[in-house]
């Protein structure tokens, strides 16, 4: 198994590369917003709490997919044998 992002399929590259992008954003916006938690208008801070907890859940739920993806995307294997 290879863990390398340069190694593995180039196709793909950008596909990891924004799965990336967008855990670490939703990881930091909802470690944010639950920090701050911010109230405006309608929204009070326990819902800034609670859409933060959500931000980090979703950014937690695709740190294995971003493991996967860097594991099995290996351009040899890209016929499935």
């Amino acid at each position: 198994m290879k863990f390398s992002l340069l190694k593995n399929d180039k196709s793909t590259y950008w596909d990891e590369v924004w799965l990336g992008v967008i855990t670490f954003i939703s990881l930091i916006g909802g470690i944010l917003l639950i920090i701050f938690r911010p109230s405006f208008w309608i929204i009070t801070g326990e819902f800034s709490m609670g859409i933060g907890i959500a931000a980090v859940l979703l950014g937690v739920m695709f740190i294995p997919c971003i493991i996967f993806r860097l594991n099995n995307n290996d351009q040899n294997d890209s016929n499935g044998k």
